[in-house]
């Protein structure tokens, strides 16, 4: 059986603003310790995966699961073997720019990583079955790669019965959530939206339409969202400011918030450089494989 404990609403923002009265319930593993299998028997197949030994850290909550892995080249293409023979309808495999890191549900660990593997089920799977969810919920396992010089593109060896992604493959699907007419698709996919590509002008600007939006709780998703840009949100600083004209307190907080982070946020062009360069790599390996 899974083990679930309450997770601070703090730490994870999508959650926090859920209009239901859905608690956040999960978990976080470190290491390479197995998972139970039981609960992945929705996935044929996943478990090689989910317990490879390049495994790092895993994280739960209500049904969204990532399982954080690092390691050479060698064992990702172990990994990718070993999840093209996973008994799933569609193998998706997104090639991301690197490095990549996340951080612990308490925030006090920062965790270097060079894939992840994304699985739906619980509570998500029921949100992604909402109008335009399953854009941004996958159903099946996806695998996603993110390229640096430990992961570098021409030694990268995709199995046969792989799809390969791009970002910007990702960012439409995504963007589709935007228009959901389910505010919790809208809601969750302004915060979902701003971290699958921080370095997005346009993104970050179809979110910010969301600022009009018609429910409240969309309209603070999306104001927080825009944090998430940081200095590259400073053309949006003159409307959020005037926005504070506000009698929703809780609007209110969340856009001084968000105004606060965008005017004190550091310089990133020379990483949204490089992340635009491998971008571009990226959409050219894919070119060349379709030759």
């Amino acid at each position: 059986m899974r083990r679930v404990f309450l997770v601070s609403l703090s730490i994870l923002l999508v959650v926090s603003c859920m209009p239901s009265l859905v608690r956040a319930m999960g978990e976080e593993t470190f290491g390479n310790q197995p998972l139970n299998a039981l609960n992945y028997k929705d996935w044929p197949g996943i478990v090689p995966v989910i317990n490879h030994e390049s495994r790092v850290y895993h994280v739960w909550v209500n049904g969204n699961e990532y399982a954080y892995y690092r390691g050479d080249i060698d064992a990702l293409h172990d990994v990718l073997q070993k999840f093209a023979a996973t008994n799933q309808q569609q193998h998706e495999v997104v090639l991301r720019p690197g490095p990549a890191s996340t951080k612990s549900f308490r925030q006090t660990k920062t965790i270097p990583f060079h894939w992840d593997l994304h699985l739906v089920g619980g509570i998500a799977r029921v949100i992604a079955k909402k109008d335009q969810g399953e854009k941004i919920w996958n159903p099946y396992p996806m695998l996603s790669i993110y390229i640096d010089e430990t992961i570098p593109l021409d030694q990268l060896k995709i199995p046969a019965g792989v799809t390969l992604l791009e970002l910007t493959d990702l960012e439409k699907r995504f963007s589709g959530g935007l228009t959901s007419t389910d505010i919790t698709v809208r809601g969750w996919d302004a915060g979902l939206l701003a971290r699958l590509n921080p370095y997005s002008s346009s993104n970050m600007n179809a979110i910010a339409k969301l600022l009009d939006d018609n429910e409240v709780w969309v309209r603070l998703n999306a104001a927080g969202a825009l944090a998430v840009f940081g200095k590259k949100a400073t053309p949006l600083l003159p409307d959020l400011k005037s926005r504070l004209d506000t009698d929703d307190a809780a609007l209110k907080k969340r856009l001084a918030e968000t105004i606060k982070i965008i005017e004190a946020a550091p310089d990133k062009s020379k990483a949204e450089k490089q992340h635009q360069e491998t971008l571009k790599q990226i959409s050219q390996f894919l070119k060349t494989r379709e030759r």
